[in-house]
């Protein structure tokens, strides 16, 4: 047996959904579908991956291009059997072969490990659940009517519309043997929709003597998603899994049903994550640091022993020791420096701050640059944008920028510089010296030096 090879079916344009979105590109914890499903085979180690694409094709070939990837196009939906059939050239050399529904995204890579252990040496494999009332779903009907009888083959609702009531239904995941699976899709029929289906492969086995195997599908991943109530569906079970998997990872999370953690997300050992607290994209917070309450981090990194109270950080990198909170707002890919603190009402945007800076209330920096340990006070802002540009603000180490300060960009506030409460700085100002009034004038120069 060679390395597996693996087919995924997103060729659907998913109607029910009534979005302009393809169907496996809607995002569940963050991530849309057709990534949480790609990753799990990707745990397989498979030689090649096919994606089958159709509706929003293009869409889907920018979110899910990588370089293990191949997409393969279906321009007519001819089916489940016509869509396994174009990837042949993909998928050369690759035995056995999984195929997967693109709108299934808890599948699991345990799962999908125990499909390809089911399927051995045979011919077939396909995982399966039993629903209460299987009339719109493909059953698997077995010899003997029997839970533990060959199964026999999968009936569509089309070709038996009136059986109703509890049923062993085909949830949509194979494994074949490549060479007994392209040796027989050729024989797959027509449907009277035009379509090929793949589910008559189970007859094929069967009358050759060789039935398929099936596993039990866990209840939790068993959820094919085709509208929003599946979506929403499909978002909690995901979220539980993903909480369930840092709590064991050594991550506190104080009240599980107010947390909600992507699944691009990464926490370091020790982390706490208190109540009504939102963690996006590709964030990452270091041991020990405390997220929350009530805090919003997206595509934020935030270092070691660092604490975020009720504020919100975005596209921005958030260093050891820092306090951020409560009412903070940190944003444009800003950087805080270790040991920084921003307290109410503080908010930072395109700015890097070095270490050791105090913004403790109702401030505003945008565009600027701060150097180690300036203190700034409240209500101090920089006025960078003139209606027309942006323009930069520099303050230097140990600056001191007095209560109700406005820095009129571009200006330079130089390192240990001072200036009066409610001062308009309009000009550089001088390392060491002292500006008060409006505009600001110079009253005392830096001290000599000693």
């Amino acid at each position: 047996m060679s390395a597996p090879g693996v087919i995924v079916l997103a060729a659907g344009q998913g109607t029910r959904m009534r979005s302009s979105l393809p169907k496996v590109l809607h995002p569940v914890c963050g991530k849309p579908m057709l990534l949480h499903i790609l990753d799990a085979a990707r745990a397989l180690g498979p030689a090649r991956i096919a994606v089958v694409i159709g509706h929003g094709g293009e869409r889907v070939r920018e979110a899910a291009a990588a370089p293990d990837v191949t997409f393969v196009e279906q321009d007519v939906l001819d089916g489940t059997g016509g869509a396994v059939d174009r990837c042949r050239e993909a998928m050369r050399g690759c035995n056995p072969v999984l195929v997967l529904n693109g709108d299934e995204p808890l599948v699991s890579a345990a799962t999908l490990g125990r499909l390809l252990a089911a399927l051995g040496e045979g011919a077939m494999a396909f995982t399966t659940q039993w629903v209460p009332d299987g009339l719109a779903l493909g059953r698997v009907r077995r010899e003997g009517d029997t839970r533990d009888g060959a199964v026999m083959g999968i009936v569509q609702l089309a070709d038996d519309p009136g059986r109703a009531g509890a049923a062993e239904i085909n949830w949509g995941q194979y494994a074949f043997s490549a060479a007994w699976l392209w040796d027989r899709l050729d024989r797959v029929p027509l449907s009277a929709k035009n379509e090929r289906y793949l589910t008559l492969l189970a007859d094929f086995a069967h009358e050759e003597g060789t039935p398929a195997a099936t596993i039990p599908a866990d209840p939790e991943e068993a959820l094919g998603v085709d509208d929003r109530v599946k979506l929403a569906e499909a978002e909690r079970r995901m979220r539980q899994r993903l909480l369930r998997e840092h709590m064991l990872a050594g991550v506190t999370i104080a009240d599980p049903a107010t947390t909600y953690i992507d699944a691009t997300v990464r926490l370091g050992q020790d982390v706490t994550v208190l109540p009504n607290t939102y963690l996006r994209g590709e964030t990452s917070v270091g041991e020990n640091s405390v997220i929350g309450p009530a805090s919003s981090l997206r595509n934020a990194t935030v270092g070691r022993d660092s604490e975020v109270a009720q504020s919100v950080v975005e596209e921005s990198r958030i260093g050891d020791r820092v306090h951020l909170g409560p009412f903070s707002h940190v944003r444009g890919n800003s950087t805080i420096g270790d040991g920084c603190h921003l307290g109410n009402y503080a908010e930072v945007n395109r700015s890097t701050l070095g270490r050791d800076v105090k913004m403790h209330h109702f401030s505003y920096l945008g565009d600027a640059t701060v150097g180690d340990g300036a203190n700034i006070a409240a209500g101090v802002i920089t006025c960078n944008y003139d209606g027309v540009n942006k323009h930069p603000t520099v303050i230097g180490e140990g600056a001191f920028v007095a209560c109700d300060t406005m820095l009129v960009a571009p200006v330079t506030f130089g390192a240990h510089a001072r200036t009066g409460a409610g001062a308009v700085l309009r000009e550089d100002l001088p390392p060491g010296a002292l500006a008060v009034g409006v505009p600001a004038r110079i009253i005392r120069t830096a001290p000599p030096e000693s």
